[in-house]
């Protein structure tokens, strides 16, 4: 008892000498003792382990660092409490649900849900810790506990910079592979209305699905019917355009505007610079993750809904349009 008094500050009603603690320090410095953390985690019932889950394999290099900054987020802000961090891939069918509820997580933290309402409440029925990490509009129960962006205001931002610099005819691009995801149809929405409450019409706007490289781009350009700027939904699909624009020496922005949203440091790295909206994944997911973990202490916390703002960060992917 008086070693786990010393070493790790357990047993209050144990008395021990300055002379005795220090022999115990110098004791356990001369037999390079490492507290046994599996052992404490048992006594406890708790892993100090935090189940990031996503339901499409996250992609970690190309031509986005949205999953690098959300990882960098979570990590920092659970390893300096004590918390290691362990990547769920597509761990949310019907057949899941007792993986993710079993005694290996203390808490779950959601991200990127592009699958139905459905099997998102199912999975916040396992008993745990959970919060979400997606647009407020996709979550409809109050009780749910999530961290969002501002998609309406970004995408806003995005239309007024573009109305703004004279462009009258727009494209928003979807990629085939995330036509599923809530956040794009989200903020194709959101575009839209943003750009008639800046005094365009419903036919200035061209909702586009292509592949994820933007293949689709030299075939449509030559029969672009007016369009002088193009919103990918994601700054990796806007990055994938600025490449085929520049394959088919289209100059960007001069023959045509590009903007994209996320904002990450890669749009400072892209030929020309991407104008996008800024959405700080790395500073959300931190918060997301320290709201959890006090979730875990407390039964009694109230649920977050808390809603990051957006900024745009104009760089030299957008200008004028061309004077025909």
């Amino acid at each position: 008892m008086s070693v786990s008094k010393v070493l790790h500050g357990r047993g209050v009603n144990v008395r021990i000498g300055a002379e005795t603690a220090e022999t115990i320090r110098r004791v356990a410095k001369e037999l390079e003792y490492r507290p046994n953390v599996i052992a404490r985690n048992l006594r406890s019932k708790q892993t100090n382990t935090i189940g990031l889950v996503f339901d499409e394999t996250p992609l970690f290099g190309g031509t986005t660092r949205y999953f690098s900054d959300l990882m960098n987020g979570v990590t920092r802000a659970a390893f300096s409490e004590g918390y290691s961090v362990m990547l769920c891939d597509s761990l949310i069918g019907p057949k899941d649900s007792n993986r993710l509820s079993d005694g290996r997580f203390d808490g779950l933290l959601w991200v990127r849900m592009t699958a139905g309402q459905q099997i998102l409440q199912d999975a916040f029925r396992l008993n745990l810790p959970s919060l979400l990490f997606a647009d407020a509009s996709l979550v409809t129960d109050p009780s749910t506990s999530f961290i969002g962006w501002d998609n309406q205001g970004a995408a806003r931002q995005v239309a007024e910079h573009l109305y703004s610099l004279g462009h009258r005819k727009v494209g928003f691009v979807i990629a085939e592979h995330s036509i599923v995801n809530p956040e794009a149809r989200v903020r194709a929405g959101h575009f839209r209305e943003s750009w008639l409450r800046c005094g365009g019409s419903n036919d200035q706007v061209e909702t586009l699905i292509w592949a994820a490289n933007a293949s689709d781009f030299e075939d449509w350009y030559p029969n672009r019917k007016g369009v002088t700027a193009l919103v990918s939904w994601s700054e990796s699909g806007a990055i994938s355009i600025l490449e085929r624009a520049r394959a088919c020496n289209v100059q960007v922005p001069a023959d045509l505007s590009v903007v994209g949203f996320d904002s990450s440091s890669l749009c400072d790295l892209t030929q020309p610079k991407l104008t996008a909206a800024r959405q700080p994944v790395e500073e959300m997911a931190a918060k997301a993750t320290e709201f959890l973990i006090r979730m875990i202490h407390s039964s009694d916390t109230d649920p977050l809904h808390f809603v990051f703002p957006s900024s745009l960060d104009i760089r030299e992917s957008t200008a004028r349009p061309p004077q025909r």
